[in-house]
């Protein structure tokens, strides 16, 4: 005989009360394990919405061009600088710059963080002015700027536009009783009449960067790129020394 008939007709002869307990028992026992597995899978359903949401787009430190325009001693121990800001991506910024200005022997020195509160939009550049403390009273000797600006955020799209191509480049940098100034002069491939955005570096001898402008720029009828927009210069207000050592030019444009 075996196990599951010995174990029936010993079930038999057990009083009715005693088989109605053992009964509710196994069904007891049944209805919890159909539970856990029900608890299990709802778990499991629960946890999807999770990782759905981790897939949306992650916020990440992000730099943007900035470029020295000139500088003016205040005081002896102050100088105001004037820089610009270029958003290259697609989404409005609001960054935080660091801006520092120096001499070359590191002796004077002085460096802020600056916020910047009113939105860049996608494609612009933007010109602040800020004062910064000079180290030793030294305003009237530096002369190196450093920048750099960036915001938190997902964006990761640019607003570059297509490249044109520059040719004829020329140094027509210079002085007036208004002082030194350097920029360069430069022709297009365009048609006359087109608007494109420009950034001029100057390079000396070493082709050391010793600086950089960017403005809103146009072509006329031979060519000639022009810049365009009121209070838009195609040169940079700077010192005898800078502008002397300015030996070449790297032009680009984009349309």
């Amino acid at each position: 005989m075996n196990l599951i008939k010995r174990a029936w007709l010993t079930f038999r002869q057990l009083k009715t009360w005693i088989q109605i307990v053992l009964v509710l028992i196994l069904l007891s026992v049944i209805g919890s394990l159909g539970g856990s597995g029900g608890s299990s899978n709802g778990q499991s359903t629960a946890g999807s919405p999770a990782a759905d949401s981790s897939s949306s787009p992650q916020s990440v430190e992000r730099s943007y061009p900035v470029e020295y325009l000139s500088h003016a001693d205040v005081n002896p121990a102050t100088v105001s600088v004037r820089f610009g800001i270029k958003n290259d991506g697609t989404q409005p910024i609001t960054p935080t710059c660091k801006i520092k200005m120096s001499d070359s022997s590191g002796s004077y020195s002085g460096f802020d963080f600056f916020d910047i509160t009113d939105p860049i939009a996608a494609g612009q550049t933007k010109q602040v002015v800020v004062q910064l403390t000079i180290t030793n009273e030294g305003s009237a000797y530096v002369d190196q700027f450093t920048g750099s600006c960036t915001t938190t955020t997902s964006d990761t799209g640019s607003s570059v536009g297509k490249a044109v191509v520059i040719s004829s480049i020329e140094n027509c940098s210079d002085h007036d009783e208004d002082g030194w100034y350097w920029g360069a002069c430069f022709k297009s491939d365009q048609q006359p009449m087109t608007q494109m955005d420009c950034t001029i570096d100057a390079l000396d001898s070493k082709g050391k960067k010793v600086g950089t402008h960017s403005y809103r720029a146009n072509t006329v009828n031979d060519g000639t790129v022009v810049s365009y927009g009121q209070d838009v210069l195609w040169y940079v207000t700077s010192n005898k020394s800078t502008v002397q050592s300015i030996k070449s030019f790297d032009v680009k444009c984009t349309l």
